[in-house]
């Protein structure tokens, strides 16, 4: 165990000469000796230990500043074998007092442990309690000589030096005198032969720093894993309760989750570009003017209303007149069909609009209809003339409102435009209030 350097003290209780300075009762006095002992007290505070607390001088309890404790392995090794040494220190560091010390006499290249061999050494994370800061080194040694068979090795004493940094209030900190502390050197003994029936010889269990963030770290992973498992274990409990209950309800059937309708439109265009290169080919058609027809319907639907009819079906179904297929999911891949109904007089009547705000502007939805309507009379025309050059534009116009419109028709796209929306209707409200 380390040491404190300790001074003594001078005695403040004989009595001090004054001289007085001025004539009369009301004159001011000045003592030399009470000058002295303050300049006294002042320096002896940057001399003298670090106090716990600030006591009356003639009751005083002191602490060491710098303390430091030595752990091996094992205390008796055979020649070559390794263990470990762990240095522990306790400095003070509180806001008026701080103990500053000079760590690199504990560096594992620069320790002093003749006649061992450093061989190995860390250096943990620094761990504040209170007043302290605690500081540890975890070195492996080794001793390679023959010729200390049976005797006791000591491990040679440490010296740290160090110094006490004070700060009394706003003023500057101010740092003492040089100050040294011991640790005792620590004996091994070194063996050269343990007998068989020899059971009794137990490693010491150097519980270091390290150690402790190590059982820290696994309990942390292992109650997170916990957790984690736990909420699974529900969510897979509510999720069989839930169908339970919608089994009981006679809502035993799959929940069919929708398209997004930006894929609809998607599928919508790419439709009209395959019309677009079968006529490229060939002549108009009824089957081609059908098919256009198809999907500009869909895409209007989603423009007017923002939804269209979705049903799944068995893939490998033909398709129907008036529908589109697409799939839906990633590992288990549904077939769904869309389809719509939507009219030419329906998108010219104001009243076909959607409760909510549209996907698309007016200007949008007039176009397709208007394309709609010359689909219409070529695909349902009695007299079975088609107009070749009308069909192309109205399908150029087709592709390019709904390829517009596959954008707007993004969940982002809608949402921002709702949001638009509805700040519009409330300002001009708000403003009327405010009046």
């Amino acid at each position: 165990m380390g040491h404190t350097r300790k001074q003594r003290v001078p005695d403040r209780t004989r009595p001090s000469k004054t001289t007085s300075i001025g004539a009369g009762p009301c004159a001011p006095r000045f003592s030399k000796t009470r000058l002295g002992r303050h300049l006294l007290r002042a320096v002896l505070l940057l001399l003298l230990p670090f106090p716990v607390s600030a006591q009356p001088a003639d009751d005083t309890t002191a602490i060491n500043a710098l303390q430091c404790w030595r752990r091996l392995g094992q205390n008796t090794v055979y020649v070559g074998e390794r263990f470990t040494m762990a240095v522990t220190c306790s400095a003070v560091e509180t806001d008026r007092a701080r103990t500053l010390v000079d760590e690199v006499a504990l560096e594992p290249a620069t320790i002093d442990v003749d006649p061992f061999e450093v061989i190995d050494g860390e250096h943990y994370e620094d761990i504040r309690t209170g007043p302290f800061r605690f500081f540890q080194y975890l070195y492996t040694l080794r001793v390679i000589n023959e010729t200390s068979f049976g005797e006791d090795l000591e491990i040679p004493a440490l010296e740290l030096s160090y110094r006490i940094e004070r700060r009394v209030g706003t003023d500057p900190a101010l740092v003492g005198r040089e100050l040294t502390y011991i640790l005792p050197a620590e004996p091994v003994r070194v063996l050269s032969l343990v007998p068989r029936d020899l059971v009794d010889i137990r490693e010491l269990a150097p519980t270091t720093f390290g150690d402790a963030q190590t059982r820290t770290f696994r309990a942390n992973a292992l109650t997170l894993a916990a957790t984690l498992l736990g909420i699974l274990a529900l969510g897979m409990v509510t999720l069989g309760a839930t169908r339970i209950m919608l089994q009981r309800r006679g809502n035993a059937g799959p929940v069919e989750k929708r398209l997004p309708l930006s894929s609809i439109v998607g599928r919508a265009v790419d439709e009209l570009a395959g019309v677009r290169e079968t006529i490229t080919r060939d002549e108009w058609s009824v089957e081609s003017a059908g098919r256009a027809l198809s999907a500009l319907r869909i895409g209007a639907s989603v423009a007017l209303k923002g939804q269209v009819v979705q049903h799944a079906i068995n893939a490998g179904r033909p398709i129907r007149d008036g529908e589109l297929q697409l799939r839906q999911g990633v590992f288990r891949q549904k077939t769904v069909a869309v389809s719509s109904g939507l009219t030419a007089a329906t998108l010219m009547e104001p009243a076909g609009a959607g409760e909510g705000p549209a996907v698309a502007t007016r200007e949008t939805v007039d176009d397709l209809g208007q394309a709609i309507a010359t689909f219409t009379a070529a695909r349902y025309g009695r007299d079975g003339d088609l107009a070749t050059a009308e069909l192309t534009q109205a399908l150029e116009n087709g592709i390019t409102q709904l390829t517009q419109l596959r954008w707007r028709a993004t969940t982002l796209v809608r949402y921002a435009t709702r949001l638009r929306a509805t700040i519009v209707d409330w300002w001009p409200l708000s403003r009327l209030q405010e009046r």
